[in-house]
């Protein structure tokens, strides 16, 4: 409001101040007369240099500037007079009584903007005026939007640092930054449109997940965030990727406006076993390359990217991997093979599959492709995020269960609760129903640091009853060089062919005088077994049979079969304090 009247009050003639240059005297008087009539101030010069002078001292609104003058004539004067000036346009009418082309281009060159014809007509010199005034409003207006624009400018490059910082505060580098992890964002802007996240869940599979939004800046900033939360919080709290897709999506639709999506790849590996399973949803090819090169699979996207598809439509299929030692997976943005060079050549895949046939460790191979994609782009600008991948199957970073864990932090002073949750064969099939029992007792209770033993626990028992209760799976099937992708193939297999099965999971807990106990039964409909025939501890577990139920009696208190096998009941027993 106050530009706006500071506008007003300058197109009042007696606010304007004009400076009249002239080194005829009577010349100076005829038009500042003229001037004074119509209520404007005046100042005088006689040649050039006072008037540089007098515009040192104070900025005219108008000046009048005669150009065959001694001293400095009315060209350099303008030029000086307009350089001393800078960005402050005040505009400039030459006095002149020539017609000659060349000097009147000449005014034109120097900044001048009109010319008034000596003898002065009122009439003219009434429009000359009113044109250069309506020039001046026009400037003032420019300036002041350029200047309003720069504000905005500036005040969105420091919300987008802000936002900057709160995505680097809230990064997963710690689950990225292992022996076995290697990975690269590399933003085009400075907010990344692509994310690279990782989390482990309580079972320790380690799990990844690789993003490329539509478009930069603030929307993909605020839909990373969302990501984050949602694939964080999932992850630590047990859930698989069958799970974590669809709420994903859901998430995705509601946020994201209808021109924007987020392609992703979804990575779960089970470094203990070898088992990974990959999920892709309109990202390049997952690449899975053996230990020493001489295999290379491709795992194409089979999955409609998150956020175009409403929740109720949306269907996602993952495929199992069976990894061995030294096995890398790669997943990247095609911001990776579009990167081009100054010619317009894209890094492409061929690139790729050359670097994936050579020998050498992980870390050389991921380097040497940093080099490459260096080399290859040379001065051409980033023209799109990039984000790379790769996790090498390793048995050594599966963390082992931690019994002892303090107690102390549980979220609730320990109570008594109860649940019962039984699932028939449709249920079964949909999902695994372990990290939803973990959140009931979570909410009942506030597992707090009980959480990862208590999964490890309900996952096992879950695993028997379905696996060999029902499905009638053999362990011994994993011995096999493909044993794991044979088995988890056969599972998949006999889990939709399952017909008119139940399972049931009851939670009691009831709290003592310095913690709690927790008694946890799983019982199934369909085929038991002879518990005699296993062992009791885990020493010299070299073989797979029987491990889940050695895993469960090492981390509980009790554990008993009922029904010929059919039911399990384990006891776990916490204290407030450390054991």
């Amino acid at each position: 409001m106050v530009a706006v009247l500071q506008d007003v009050m300058d197109v009042i003639p007696h606010r304007i101040k004009c400076l009249v240059v002239d080194d005829e005297a009577v010349n100076r008087m005829v038009l500042a007369a003229m001037l004074r009539s119509q209520g404007f101030e005046i100042f005088e010069a006689a040649d050039g240099e006072q008037a540089c002078e007098a515009c040192q001292n104070e900025t005219p609104a108008l000046i009048f500037m005669d150009i065959m003058m001694p001293t400095m004539d009315g060209f350099e004067a303008t030029r000086r007079i307009k350089e001393l000036l800078g960005e402050t346009f005040v505009p400039v009418i030459f006095l002149t009584a020539i017609s000659d082309e060349v000097q009147l281009r000449r005014c034109i060159e120097v900044g001048g903007n009109d010319f008034l014809t000596k003898p002065y007509s009122r009439t003219l010199l009434q429009a000359k005026i009113d044109a250069a005034l309506r020039m001046r409003s026009m400037h003032l207006a420019l300036a002041r939007q350029r200047d309003e624009l720069s504000d905005y400018q500036g005040r969105q490059q420091r919300d987008l640092e802000v936002a900057k910082r709160i995505l680097d505060n809230v990064a997963t580098a710690d689950e990225l930054a292992v022996p076995n992890v290697r990975s690269l964002l590399q933003p085009m802007d400075l907010l990344n449109g692509d994310i690279i996240l990782a989390a482990n869940r309580p079972t320790g599979e380690q799990c990844f997940l690789v993003g490329d939004f539509t478009g930069h800046g603030l929307p993909a900033a605020i839909g990373a965030m969302t990501v984050h939360g949602v694939f964080i919080s999932m992850v630590n709290k047990g859930f698989g990727i069958d799970d974590i897709v669809p709420e994903l999506n859901r998430k995705m639709c509601a946020l994201l406006p209808v021109d924007r999506f987020l392609s992703a790849a979804i990575i779960e590996i089970a470094q203990d076993t070898g088992m990974a399973k990959v999920w892709n949803g309109g990202l390049p090819d997952i690449i899975v390359r053996s230990a020493d090169g001489t295999s290379v699979s491709r795992f194409r996207s089979i999955n409609l990217p998150l956020g175009i598809v409403s929740p109720e439509r949306y269907r996602s299929q993952s495929v199992s991997v069976a990894l061995r030692p030294g096995d890398e997976v790669w997943a990247y943005s095609d911001g990776l093979v579009e990167a081009h060079n100054p010619q317009a050549e894209l890094f492409g895949n061929a690139r790729l599959d050359d670097l994936m046939a050579e020998l050498g460790s992980t870390d050389d191979r991921f380097d040497r492709l940093l080099a490459r994609l260096t080399q290859h782009v040379q001065t051409a600008p980033q023209s799109d995020d990039i984000s790379i991948l790769c996790v090498r199957c390793d048995p050594q970073f599966h963390p082992a269960p931690d019994r002892d864990a303090p107690a102390g932090q549980v979220g609730k002073p320990p109570g008594q609760w109860g649940f019962l949750i039984t699932l028939d064969a449709a249920a079964l099939k949909k999902s695994e129903p372990v990290a939803t029992v973990m959140q009931v007792m979570d909410t009942a209770q506030g597992l707090g640091p009980l959480r990862t033993p208590l999964f490890m626990v309900l996952t096992e028992l879950f695993s028997n009853a379905l696996e060999h209760g029902l499905l009638g799976l053999d362990s011994e099937m994993k011995q096999g060089p493909n044993g794991f992708a044979e088995y988890y193939e056969t599972r998949q297999q006999r889990l939709e062919k399952l017909e008119g099965a139940q399972l049931s999971i009851e939670c009691r807990h009831v709290g003592t005088s310095d913690g709690g106990e927790l008694t946890i039964s799983i019982s199934h409909t369909g085929e038991g077994f002879d518990l005699s025939q296993l062992p009791t501890n885990l020493e010299h577990n070299v073989q797979f049979k029987g491990r889940g139920i050695r895993l469960v009696r090492s981390l509980c208190d009790a554990l008993d079969y009922f029904d010929e096998g059919r039911k399990a009941v384990a006891i776990y027993r916490w204290s407030l304090t450390s054991r």
